[in-house]
């Protein structure tokens, strides 16, 4: 059994990459979940989580609305945790115990058992530290177009922490994906709703499987995966098609165009997406103001990132 994790930029078809994954009799990969970051982030990776650890875990557990929302027997899960009073698990052991949990009740004798969840590209080091054989597939979209469609879906962004979320994933992504070449593959959202097949092809040489035509023709009444509350994400459920590419050329005026390049443009040119304000167009005021902003949110991550890598060993 193998492990998978699924993360990206937001708004760049993670869920749809999810479904077509999940629908490969071979895969499984279950829905997002507070509780799987907490325990591989927060505690020793080579040490049983402590009584009181695993305490804090449980009540975390408790208000997890995501983990509530998978389609599983929760009770059965319970009964799980419950045993762990007397053989302590690592968080290694926890959280793949709570992927096969899904993989059992969903699709029994999977080989790949996984989770999605965005954290995991900025934290891609930490999961190869904790499960060095795993795989981790990316999504990558175009900053423009990802950021339009986080303005339309997130009212908790506004451009500027949308376009340096971005920012902040795709250096992630380029710097992880060059780390552990052969563990990762990054998906083009491009790419993907141009040529599906191709794309999903792609994946299976990846994890070393074969392609399943189901993968295709069946993601979209693959309900197991599915947050039983999950409203945001409709469109996953209709038919592939190319006509968001492009959208933010008019979902977005020119001056949002500029600061979204403004903030995100080395990372647009180092993945090949085409800026269409030169950068020396840009007033010398905004350049600075951008630059600022880029730093100051780099910091804020490395400080968060360096205190985890400290906490797992």
């Amino acid at each position: 059994m193998a492990e998978l994790f699924l993360s990206g930029n937001q708004r760049s078809g993670k869920t749809l990459v999810q479904l077509i994954l999940a629908s490969h009799p071979e895969i499984t990969i279950s829905p997002g979940t507070n509780v799987i970051a907490k325990v591989l982030y927060g505690h020793r990776h080579d040490r049983p989580l402590t009584p009181e650890a695993l305490r804090a875990v449980r009540a975390v557990m408790q208000k997890d609305r995501k983990l509530k929302a998978w389609r599983v027997d929760h009770r059965a899960y319970q009964a799980l945790v419950a045993g762990y009073a007397e053989r302590l698990p690592t968080p290694k052991q926890f959280v793949h115990d709570l992927m096969s949990f899904f993989r059992d009740q969903t699709k029994p004798g999977a080989r790949y058992v996984g989770n999605k969840k965005g954290c995991y590209c900025r934290e891609g080091d930490l999961v190869k530290r904790i499960f060095p054989e795993a795989k981790l597939v990316f999504l990558l979209r175009d900053a423009r177009g990802a950021v339009a469609s986080m303005l339309e879906t997130q009212p908790e962004h506004d451009l500027e922490s949308a376009a340096l979320l971005w920012t902040s994933k795709a250096q992630r992504i380029r710097t992880i994906a060059a780390a552990f070449p052969r563990d990762c593959f990054v998906v083009r959202y491009e790419r993907l709703v141009a040529d599906p097949e191709a794309e999903s092809r792609a994946l299976c040489r990846f994890l070393g499987l074969d392609y399943a035509p189901e993968m295709l023709s069946g993601y979209r009444t693959n309900d197991a995966i599915r947050h039983a509350t999950d409203t945001t994400h409709h469109e996953t459920y209709q038919a592939i098609t190319t006509s968001m590419v492009d959208a933010w050329r008019s979902d977005l005026r020119p001056e949002q165009i500029e600061a979204i390049e403004g903030i995100a443009g080395h990372e647009l040119a180092a993945h090949g997406y085409a800026p269409t304000v030169p950068r020396e167009r840009m007033e010398k005021s905004a350049r600075a103001r951008y630059r600022w902003l880029r730093t100051r949110d780099a910091a804020s991550f490395w400080l968060a990132h360096e205190r985890r890598k400290r906490a797992i060993g």
